[in-house]
Formats: C-alpha cells, sequence, structure tokens
C-alpha cells in the first residue's frame, strides 16, 4: 500500500516538472514592469506596433521616434500650480527622464521640485527664457540648458514702432509684417555673462527718464502674466522712451487671463493712447478686442501673435523655430530616447502651441519649415 502511494507520488511530481519545462520552453516570456515600449527599445516607428501605440495614447502618452512623451500639463500662470505639476509627476511618472518649460516661471517651477525631490542630476531639464533661477541652475548645471528670446527686444522694439507709426512713419513695419527676435542657447559655460549682461540692462531700465518739452506719443505695453520675464522686457521699454521721448505705460495682468487683458484694453481705448503692445493670451478668441483697439490706435503684437488680427505687426520669437531648438536640446539630453513631459501656463496660447509643435516636429526629424 505504501508502496503504491509512493509510485503514485513520484508520478505527479514527474508530471509536474514536465509541464513547468514544457511553458518555460514554449512560452512567452512576459515584458519586465516599466520596460520601453517597441518603439523606443529598437528605433521602429510607433505604427509598427499598433497595440503599443494605442495603449500609451489610453494613458495619456505620445510616442514620438524613441521619446516617449507624457501630455503637456497646464497651470494658468499659477506658479504654486506650476510646482505641483512637477511634483506630481515626479510621482506618478517615476520613469520620466527630462521635464520640459515651455513659458518663463516652468524653469524655476521644475528646478525647485526636482531639487525637492532630491532627483537633481537624474532628471534633465530643458527650458526658455531667462528668470534669474534658471540661469542660476544652468550656470550650476542643474539645467541642461535654457532657450532665450530676448524679451528686451520685444520692450525696445516695441516702442520704437509704435511711436514712429504714432508720427506716421510706416516704413518701421516691414513686409512681412513680422519682426524677428533670434533666440539663443544658454549653456553652463555662458549662463554666469549672460546673466550679468541681464542684471546691467535692468539697472539701466531703473534710471529716470528725462522729461521732454514737446507732448510726448503714449503709447501702452500689455503682459499675459506677472513673470520676472516681463521685468527684462520692461528694461527695454524704458530704454526706448529715454531715446524717443515715448511715455509708455506697463500693465501686467492681475491674474493672467483674457478677462484681465480685455479689461486693460478697453481702459486704453477710452484714455486714447497711440499705440499698443500686448502679448494675448488667447488670440482665437482675442480677434475682435484687437480689431477694435486698431481702429482707434497702432497694435503690435509681442511675444504671442494674433494673426487673423488687424495687427500692424509682430515683434518677438517665431515660437516653432524656437520649439525646433528646444527639441535639438531634448535630443542631445536623450540621444537614446526616453520619457518626457513639457510643462506650460495654457496650451492654447499661440506660443506655447508652436513651440510644442517644434517640439514634437524636431523629435519626429520632420524637415524644418
Amino acid at each position: 500500500m505504501q508502496h503504491a502511494e509512493w509510485k503514485h507520488g513520484l508520478a505527479r511530481w514527474l508530471a509536474a516538472v514536465v509541464s513547468v519545462l514544457t511553458l518555460a520552453g514554449c512560452g512567452e516570456k512576459p515584458a519586465p514592469t516599466g520596460s520601453a515600449p517597441k518603439g523606443a527599445q529598437d528605433g521602429t516607428s510607433p505604427s509598427a506596433n499598433s497595440q503599443t501605440t494605442a495603449s500609451v495614447a489610453a494613458r495619456g502618452v505620445t510616442l514620438v521616434g524613441n521619446y516617449e512623451i507624457l501630455d503637456p500639463l497646464t497651470d494658468l500662470t499659477d506658479r504654486a500650480r506650476a510646482k505641483q505639476n512637477v511634483e506630481d509627476t515626479l510621482i506618478k511618472n517615476p520613469e520620466v527622464d527630462l521635464l520640459v518649460g515651455l513659458w518663463s516661471y516652468n524653469g524655476p517651477a521644475i528646478l525647485s521640485a526636482v531639487k525637492d525631490s532630491g532627483r537633481q542630476g537624474k532628471v534633465g531639464i530643458v527650458c526658455f527664457d531667462e528668470e534669474d533661477d534658471t540661469l542660476q541652475g544652468v550656470g550650476d548645471g542643474h539645467i541642461f540648458a535654457t532657450v532665450v528670446q530676448q524679451p528686451y527686444e520685444f520692450g525696445y522694439l516695441s516702442v520704437k514702432i509704435l511711436t514712429a507709426l504714432a508720427r506716421g512713419d510706416n516704413s518701421a513695419v516691414p513686409p512681412g509684417k513680422i519682426v524677428d527676435v533670434p533666440v539663443k542657447i544658454i549653456r553652463k559655460d555662458g549662463a554666469a555673462a549672460y546673466r550679468e549682461q541681464l542684471k546691467q540692462q535692468i539697472a539701466a531700465g531703473k534710471a529716470e527718464v528725462p522729461e521732454k518739452k514737446e507732448a510726448p506719443v503714449r503709447v501702452a505695453f500689455v503682459t499675459n502674466n506677472a513673470s520676472d520675464f516681463w521685468r527684462i522686457a520692461r528694461a527695454g521699454i524704458r530704454k526706448a522712451e529715454a531715446e524717443l521721448g515715448t511715455v509708455c505705460e506697463f500693465h501686467i495682468p492681475p491674474t493672467g487671463t483674457a478677462d484681465d487683458q480685455q479689461r486693460i484694453v478697453e481702459a486704453l481705448i477710452a484714455k486714447k493712447v497711440a499705440g499698443l503692445a500686448i502679448s494675448p493670451n488667447d488670440p482665437a478668441n482675442q480677434t475682435d478686442m484687437l480689431d477694435r483697439a486698431a481702429a482707434v490706435m497702432s497694435v503690435v503684437t509681442q511675444d504671442s501673435d494674433a494673426p487673423a488680427s488687424k495687427r500692424a505687426c509682430y515683434v518677438g520669437t517665431d515660437n516653432y523655430r524656437a520649439g525646433r531648438v528646444a527639441g535639438q536640446l531634448i535630443r542631445e539630453a536623450l540621444p537614446k530616447g526616453g520619457t518626457l513631459r513639457c510643462f506650460v501656463g495654457r496650451l492654447d496660447a499661440e506660443n506655447a502651441k508652436q513651440r510644442y509643435a517644434g517640439i514634437l516636429d524636431e523629435l519626429a526629424g520632420k524637415p524644418a519649415k
């Protein structure tokens, strides 16, 4: 009896071993948790694996070549929210390799959150603009690089053009109605010098503008938020005022919304200023407002364009090309691909849409427009 039970038990054990060996030899090994999608492993196009593409899209990811791009997060120019978005990403997406700030204050918000998490040196950062904390982060090696737009020129050129138009000189507007202010890339080795240059420009912008005997041209400059980016633009405005005998009102929307901008513009129309330079927050829905202003004054868009409006011209960055530059920096920071996310105040702003499109096209290797 005992002998029969022993043989029966041995037979069951042998059957189990054979079953395991069969599964090990013929079954497909499951992918490890957190493994990269096929396109990121072997460089194939995302379309080569529609199931993978569909699955990542369902969880808010876009595959572009070897890059997994998490859906962008917006903060409506709320700096606390901007940092919270980064903190949430670092917790919920620990696989993230690089964070990209599309607006001026996003760089400092990203840097602060990464430092607080203890992941500086482990998570890369690419951003826009030249806030002091951003330049310090670049100089310290915590930010890979920043794409600067030279807002000093935004302020200076906007006032110069509006003053010329108010005095009847239409030659200040180029035939294409675009005044391109080229971007620069600031890396670690150039951060200190560029930071010092900005400090000198801002200090010079605080000097008193001497009063002119003749009645000055009165214009206005309206920002899209309260970022330190605009302090630099204001220094350029002051230089133009001193050179041209112009007075320029400087307005910051209290909450950085299109409604705030509309209230400011309506007040300026009532005051009958000679010109307006504005960075529209929602150009598609602010065309009527800009056209009403253009009916009684010269209007220049700066930083963010509204090409469908009757504005005289646009002064600032070619934001699509700037996005391509940021995409090049991303490829430098992650040459083998990886996971990244972009952060911005509003994705419906023209400059944000164009920068994001430029980044996607650059990472996809599309020909430059």
